[in-house]
């Protein structure tokens, strides 16, 4: 299956904070890929985007939808607050994609250790 991820980024958080939710989404994209699924992962490819000035907030979500809407068959999110990844949970609900939570889908899969806690 094609897979969005989706989940907290931060474009003003410290660095460290942004570090720190790629490799969350990164360890998800690596697990789902691990089991013969395609991933699409914002958070690795946009990563410290937020920092050119030629690159608007609003292009990187239109890109988002882009992939939203014409690859991903699911989206699949990431715990923790992020009114982005909201906003493209509701986008692929309209869409009618397959919805999924990483912490469910990977406790079932892998045990609840596969994804660090926050701060880790």
């Amino acid at each position: 299956m094609r897979i969005f991820i989706a989940g907290p980024y931060g474009d003003h958080n410290p660095k460290n904070i942004i570090a720190q939710n790629v490799r969350r989404a990164d360890l998800l994209a690596r697990a789902l890929m691990a089991v013969g699924h395609q991933v699409y992962c914002p958070h690795t490819m946009s990563w410290g985007w937020e920092d050119d000035p030629n690159i608007s907030r609003e292009a990187c979500i239109a890109l988002d939808r882009s992939f939203l809407r014409f690859w991903a068959e699911a989206i699949c999110r990431l715990p923790g607050e992020s009114p982005g990844a909201d906003s493209e949970m509701v986008f692929a609900s309209q869409l009618g994609l397959t919805v999924c939570h990483a912490d469910v889908l990977l406790e079932m899969a892998n045990g609840p250790d596969v994804l660090p806690e926050k701060g880790e």
